[in-house]
């Protein structure tokens, strides 16, 4: 009887534990605001962005974006982040991913990252829909007598990218192509190609 007792309560507690949700439910989604989705995210796979280096103007590289994928995190405590990660092929520079990747309190940061272990990542952080001090808005921007509009850069850098600008539905503008602590080519962007 004890050992009939102990198998019931035993198969009761196992029917009732897989029954439970396993995972919480969802009760806040977080996204990313327009702004954040023009500057990094707004580009359909296949795009190709042409740079023309500003001292050596016979040396050229192209970025296309090979993917693009909605990268939602649940944090297991009620939250859903809705992000992406966009991967980008250089021809002369280091291939990169861009994760964008909203926050609580409004906050939305983006690294960008050379997947190299220990290069260090661009970063660009908002808050509020205002950029953190690691990272200058210009309304405007001449870069070497082309002019830019709503730019933003980051102060950050990486052992392969520097002097990161991204303008608002452009992407990528100007960066430097760096080797370690050497800069390789400063590019500024010429043409886009969309598919």
């Amino acid at each position: 009887m004890r050992i009939s007792f102990l198998t019931v309560a035993f198969l009761s507690l196992f029917v009732f534990n897989s029954c439970k949700d396993k995972d919480p439910k969802i009760t806040n989604v977080l996204e990313l605001p327009e702004e954040t989705t023009a500057f990094f995210v707004n580009y359909q796979v296949g795009t190709k962005w042409i740079y023309q280096d500003i001292t050596n103007t016979n040396i050229y590289d192209t970025i296309e974006l090979i993917s693009k994928k909605q990268r939602d995190v649940n944090s297991g405590n009620g939250i859903l982040s809705k992000g992406f990660e966009l991967y980008y092929k250089p021809i002369i520079s280091k291939d990169f991913t861009v994760t964008v990747t909203p926050g609580v309190n409004n906050t939305v940061y983006v690294k960008v990252d050379p997947l190299v272990t220990a290069s260090g990542a661009v970063t660009f952080e908002n808050k509020n829909g205002i950029w953190n001090s690691g990272v200058i808005y210009y309304d405007s921007l001449n870069i070497k007598g082309t002019m830019f509009y709503k730019v933003i850069n980051s102060l950050s850098h990486s052992d392969f990218h520097a002097f990161v600008y991204y303008g608002i539905n452009q992407g990528l503008i100007a960066f430097s192509n760096m080797n370690g602590s050497r800069n390789l080519n400063t590019f500024i962007l010429i043409k886009t190609i969309r598919p």
